[in-house]
């Protein structure tokens, strides 16, 4: 416990902004046009927007291009434990910012078949922030308390090998802390050693100094693009996972008395994904597309860095995502549905992870100013979309509960969802996105 709250109290302290899957990594981060199709984008012809979701439509690539998009977030959670009439409300709100470029290369015929892309996410608020759990059975949700709040940026590159094949590679950037901290007690700085920090006129007995480096991890990620038919497109694509690790050292001094506790926090973005997709154009102006997503969430481990083992052990979850693109002249309308089952097993032991199935509906449509009177190059998309988990609920079996006090006798539970609890979440985004075409065609 002591060292949870040591941990906690370093990560409220390093916040690295001021008082978020993606175009460069962060969740919900999409564009406005992957967004509306439910991300049923992997094997649609790619732009500075999909650099992620399939590194080889960057072999798609006709001219230089760079991408401005924003979105608002709003999730609501609540969590009751059975027998109790009063929910924990954990609604919160979040937003965040894209940044995204891409080119052909320029040059002779066979560069031009290349292309080179970049995108950056930043959160709105942070440029990292983890939120520690102080206990291991605190109620914590996966999918929405941390994905959200990091930075994170891609570099890709895509090749059209031939005429109807494409591939692309990549990798995405994710922070990581490195925190040495230092707590100091100094005998005689304050006369009363109840002061509370900061207010004693003449100094505080404690003195907490804290050393923080933002490291960063590199996840491969690797796509393919095949078009055998001017009416079909397939592809498949691989990303790793996307961590994040806090190491150190907090040493505690007080007189000649010197404490040393190791400090290791892990926080999965984003696990392991394989993605297979298709895209169908049934006429010139309407098209349709699929994709198949497996993620590998059985890698997942407690914000503690601990391996959590079967029956505990997050499932692997196999999504559906389609969407549906339909244009007349410059004006295109969008919408897509997908399904993404749990990965939460039976919470019947310490851990109170939230998250229910979920069926996400989306809406969208944007305007290509190109091909409008004014003959702008520009293109503003825009998107609503909704995550609706079903209702969560789990029952505690009181023989895999953690004894709160060994010195008693029986066991003593103070599980935080015992004797069990019911859970849901609602998320609603709005988004908006500009892309601005800057010539260099092929």
């Amino acid at each position: 416990m002591k060292r949870a709250l040591a941990i906690a109290t370093v990560f409220a302290t390093v916040g690295l902004g001021r008082d978020a899957r993606a175009t460069a990594g962060t969740a919900f981060s999409e564009t406005s046009r992957s967004a509306s199709l439910a991300d049923a984008v992997s094997a649609r012809p790619g732009d500075a927007g999909t650099i992620l979701s399939n590194p080889a439509g960057l072999g798609d690539l006709k001219e230089a291009m760079v991408l401005f998009g924003s979105h608002a977030d709003y999730v609501a959670q609540w969590f009751r434990p059975v027998g109790d009439n009063a929910s924990q409300d954990r609604r919160r709100g979040f937003g965040g910012f894209s940044f995204a470029a891409a080119t052909p290369l320029p040059g002779p015929a066979w560069a031009r078949n290349i292309g080179a892309g970049f995108a950056l996410d930043l959160p709105a608020q942070y440029l990292l922030h983890i939120d520690v759990p102080t206990r291991i059975d605190q109620p914590t949700s996966p999918i929405y308390d941390g994905r959200p709040d990091r930075i994170a940026a891609v570099f890709a590159l895509g090749f059209r090998i031939f005429p109807r094949i494409e591939i692309g590679a990549g990798f995405a950037l994710s922070p990581s802390l490195s925190l040495p901290t230092n707590v100091k007690y100094v005998a005689g700085r304050s006369p009363n050693v109840n002061d509370d920090p900061g207010k004693s006129p003449t100094g505080d007995n404690v003195e907490v100094r804290i050393d923080s480096s933002l490291d960063l991890s590199a996840a491969p990620f690797f796509g393919l693009r095949a078009q055998p038919f001017d009416w079909l497109a397939v592809s498949l694509v691989y990303r790793d996972t996307q961590a994040s690790r806090a190491t150190g050292t907090q040493t505690t001094v007080a007189g000649g008395i010197v404490a040393s506790d190791p400090i290791d926090f892990f926080e999965m973005w984003d696990p392991a994904t394989v993605v297979v997709g298709a895209c169908a154009w049934p006429t010139r102006n309407v098209s349709v597309s699929l994709d198949v997503t497996w993620r590998k969430w059985s890698d997942f481990r407690t914000a503690f860095d601990q391996v959590l083992i079967p029956p505990y052990q997050l499932n692997d979850t196999v999504s559906i995502a389609s969407g549906i693109e339909a244009r007349r002249g410059p004006w295109a309308v969008r919408g897509g549905i997908g399904f993404e089952p749990s990965p939460i097993p039976a919470q019947t032991g310490d851990t109170n992870y939230l998250g229910g199935n979920t069926l996400v509906l989306a809406l969208g449509g944007g305007i290509d100013l190109r091909r409008h009177k004014w003959s702008l190059p520009v293109v503003i998309d825009a998107h609503v979309r909704a995550r609706i988990d079903a209702a969560e609920s789990a029952r505690k079996n009181p023989s895999a509960l953690s004894d709160a006090d060994s010195t008693l006798p029986g066991t003593q539970i103070d599980n935080m969802g015992f004797p069990g609890f019911r859970s849901q979440a609602l998320m609603i985004q709005a988004g908006l996105t500009a892309t601005f075409f800057l010539g260099g065609g092929k």
